[in-house]
């Protein structure tokens, strides 16, 4: 058997074992060094560590076992039968080092984490092959282990320094730029999703020990990619809790790929929901993905919306609703504000059926047909949006636009229905530390690129050369600057870099993560990390003591974590020893005196924390929904559309690649999937183009260009072209051809007028 055949019966399956006996498992190989004849299964008296996986927002619980090699249990039989006890795939184990020497490691879906239930994802199923150990040279030598620092200059080379003396390095010239420059001339882009100890230090620093107000999160420049659930609720933070995919009636998906982005959530929905036909699915997306054939299938829809015109369809189907006089009136008068700036924002023309049709694409008798799926599910209904949304112009306007739709229907805080983002990532922090007053005048830290005023940039577990758009135009700037990197891996970003910081990562330290359905838990440490690696926190505390910067003598990740339950009622009841006990299933936010409310905006948050909502006068708010009044979608990308650029890009997340791909080529179960970036493009454009299937070609916008192998399908409409988001192979980034103005809340824009031609 060879290693491909392996992988696709196997770790492809996310989660279905396969049938192999030990003789075929035994003819694969994870690389060309590491035979299966080394592998063991955890003994009985192995050491067990809590964990929930490094990837996305589900955040699966995983147990880490650690035992000396040649002490593990044999395998034997077949690979499945009890013979060999508890199952653990070959793309589980690993050697590592603990306490300096070398142990056997074993990364295993935990059965009893609530989330998952041992379930996993092609990415979380690879954990343990991401794990440094000196046994790989290709991961070994991708790992930072010792701080580098330029002494002289950017045309000097990196040289290894102690840890004092890069701290004394940043800090010198961090507080002669600020003396030099002001506080703002220190730019930040940080990764929100870096867990919540590292997050919560960079922004203390940032916002009270530096008194800068430029900064940039991952995938955004400000707000809190929420704003359109905010703006209605008070919070973004999501409501609904796994359990919900099981008991919903209705599932509605815009601009958010469950199957590939959120796998153990649609892994529930679809096998204990919707396939035994308990439930109905619309999916709301341009591309035409399995999610959405699925959705078909099983007696729902999918609505192959033109893409940016998401506010035209939402408010279409509300002046339906509205027209029926089939709103959730109870709901409405009790709880909501607003209500008559909606009905008067729907009655514009652009609000019709039929214009709604013209401008969608979506032909009538399927908005029709949604519309009789909402009415018949009502108070049952899960809406969920994501990065589709969030990443076009008017991401504000279609986020409040579905929230609206959802909250007249009633689908609020109740079992089975919800108005939510489904992801992002894996929450950043719980106290977000007053910013400078500059922040009001100074939102856009591009702008201060492109006018000199950024003299450094902090890329702080953040791959800037990759996350951020319009990088033909601003790499350039940021290279100029004083470059300080924070990270696991040796990246593009070394060439520019004036001090690099190597960063001990999952598994290497204790960290704190807490799930979209608001579950807190600990990461417990479990091995060594490379060399003198260390958590991102850190950096901070060992920087702010060379500036003379009070407030960050923390000594323990115990202690971060202790401040920062202190500022947010909502974990306060969260002690460190509490989370440890309650293990992969964590404990729920917000917690009142030990209980926490099954799902937000409920009769049991209500009788739990004295409040239904969390605006001020404790009433969901819709009046913004009137700014939909001036929503035009040629206002924004569709108005570059032109004879030059005739086509307009999305990007789209790969199941096997998160985010910036910092562990992708460490995975073959998941780079072998997908060893080049793909574009989409309809035979109808291609043929015009006389571009083949599998051809190489470049996506050029008015910004930038990239390549990408054509892939010829009609899974996208004529005019659309699609490309997956940061894939990590030079010359195959979107972000390099992106938009580089913000959204509407603050985003990052990936919709861009281009043309395609061939190679």
């Amino acid at each position: 058997m060879d290693r491909r055949k392996f992988l696709k019966s196997s770790l492809v399956g996310s989660g279905v074992l396969p049938l192999l006996t030990w003789e075929e498992a035994k003819a694969f190989s994870l690389d060309a060094e590491k035979s299966l004849e080394a592998l063991e299964l955890p003994p009985d008296d192995a050491q067990v560590f809590n964990l929930t996986c490094q990837y996305c927002m589900v955040q699966c619980g995983y147990k880490a076992y650690v035992w000396e090699p040649g002490k593990g249990k044999k395998l034997a039989g077949t690979y499945t039968t009890p013979l060999s006890g508890e199952w653990v795939h070959p793309s589980f184990v690993n050697r590592v080092r603990k306490d300096g020497r070398e142990m056997m490691v074993a990364i295993v879906p935990d059965r009893e984490c609530v989330i998952n239930q041992g379930d996993y994802s092609v990415r979380g199923g690879g954990n343990a092959t991401t794990l440094y150990t000196p046994r790989s040279p290709e991961i070994a030598a991708k790992r930072l282990a010792y701080p580098l620092v330029r002494l002289k200059g950017k045309d000097s080379p990196l040289t290894r320094v102690s840890w004092d003396e890069a701290a004394a390095f940043i800090g010198e010239r961090f507080a002669k730029l600020k003396e030099q420059h002001g506080p703002d001339a220190l730019g930040l882009v940080f990764g929100d999703w870096l867990w919540t100890l590292p997050t919560y230090a960079i922004l203390k620093f940032w916002f009270k020990g530096l008194g800068s107000s430029s900064y940039a999160g991952n995938g955004w420049f400000f707000d809190e990619e929420s704003a359109g659930i905010s703006a209605a609720f008070g919070t973004g933070t999501r409501s609904f809790t796994v359990e919900d995919f099981e008991t919903t009636k209705l599932l509605v998906t815009a601009g958010t790929n469950l199957q590939a982005n959120g796998s153990i959530w649609w892994h529930r929905f679809y096998l204990k929901n919707l396939a035994p036909g308990n439930a109905k699915h619309i999916d709301i997306d341009p591309r035409r993905t399995l999610q959405a054939q699925m959705a078909e299938k099983h007696g729902g829809l999918h609505l192959q919306i033109r893409p940016g015109t998401d506010p035209i369809l939402a408010g279409a189907l509300i002046r339906l609703v509205l027209e029926r006089d089939a709103y959730d009136k109870e709901f409405v008068k009790k709880h909501v504000t607003g209500f008559d700036r909606v009905v008067e924002t729907v009655r514009d023309p652009k609000f019709s059926l039929e214009s709604a049709v013209k401008t969608t694409g979506i032909p009538r008798e399927k908005i029709l047909k949604a519309l009789e799926l909402l009415l018949e599910n009502k108070g049952q209904t899960m809406l969920l949006h994501e990065k589709g949304l969030i990443h076009q112009m008017a991401a504000f306007e279609a986020q409040h636009a579905y929230a609206v739709l959802g909250i007249l229907l009633g689908n609020v805080g109740k079992p089975g229905a919800c108005v939510s983002r489904s992801g992002g990532h894996p929450k950043g922090t719980f106290a977000w530390p007053e910013e400078p007053p500059s922040r009001a005048e100074n939102l856009n830290i591009y702008e201060g690129l492109e006018k000199g005023k950024v003299k450094a940039l902090w890329a702080y577990g953040s791959n800037i050369f990759k996350q951020l758009p319009t990088l033909s135009r601003f790499r350039p700037l940021m290279e100029k600057t004083f470059l300080v990197v924070s990270d696991r891996i040796h990246t593009e970003m070394d060439a520019a870099a004036d001090v690099i910081l190597p960063a001990a990562t999952w598994g290497e330290a204790d960290l704190i993560l807490a799930s979209e359905d608001r579950r807190v838990r600990i990461i417990q440490k479990f091995m060594d990390p490379p060399g003198e690696a260390r958590p991102d926190w850190e950096h901070v505390v060992l920087v702010a003591e060379k500036m003379g910067i009070p407030g960050f003598s923390w000594k323990s990740p115990r202690e971060v974590w202790d401040e920062i339950r202190a500022q947010n009622d909502w974990i306060k009841e969260m002690d460190w020893d509490s989370l440890l006990k309650a293990g992969t299933n964590g404990l729920r936010y917000p917690m009142v005196n030990g209980k926490s409310p099954e799902r937000l905006y409920s009769d049991e948050m209500e009788a739990l924390l004295g409040r239904r909502f969390f605006t001020k006068d404790n009433k969901v708010h819709v009046e913004k929904f009137a700014v939909l009044k001036d929503f035009d979608p040629r206002r924004y990308e569709w108005g570059e559309v032109n004879a030059r650029y005739p086509l307009m890009a999305i990007d789209f997340r790969l199941n096997e690649l998160w985010n910036t791909g910092y562990t992708y080529w460490d995975n073959p179960g998941a780079f072998e999937r997908t060893p080049d970036a793909y574009l989409l493009i309809n035979p109808l454009d291609a043929r015009a183009r006389g571009i083949k299937n599998g051809q190489w070609v470049v996506l050029e916008s008015p910004y930038g260009k990239c390549k990408a192998v054509a892939r010829v399908t009609d899974e996208v409409r004529p005019g659309v072209v699609a490309m997956p988001a940061l894939f990590p192979k030079p010359d195959q980034e979107f972000n390099y051809a992106t938009r580089p103005t913000p959204t509407t809340d603050g985003s990052v824009d990936t919709m861009v007028a281009c043309e395609v031609y061939g190679v």
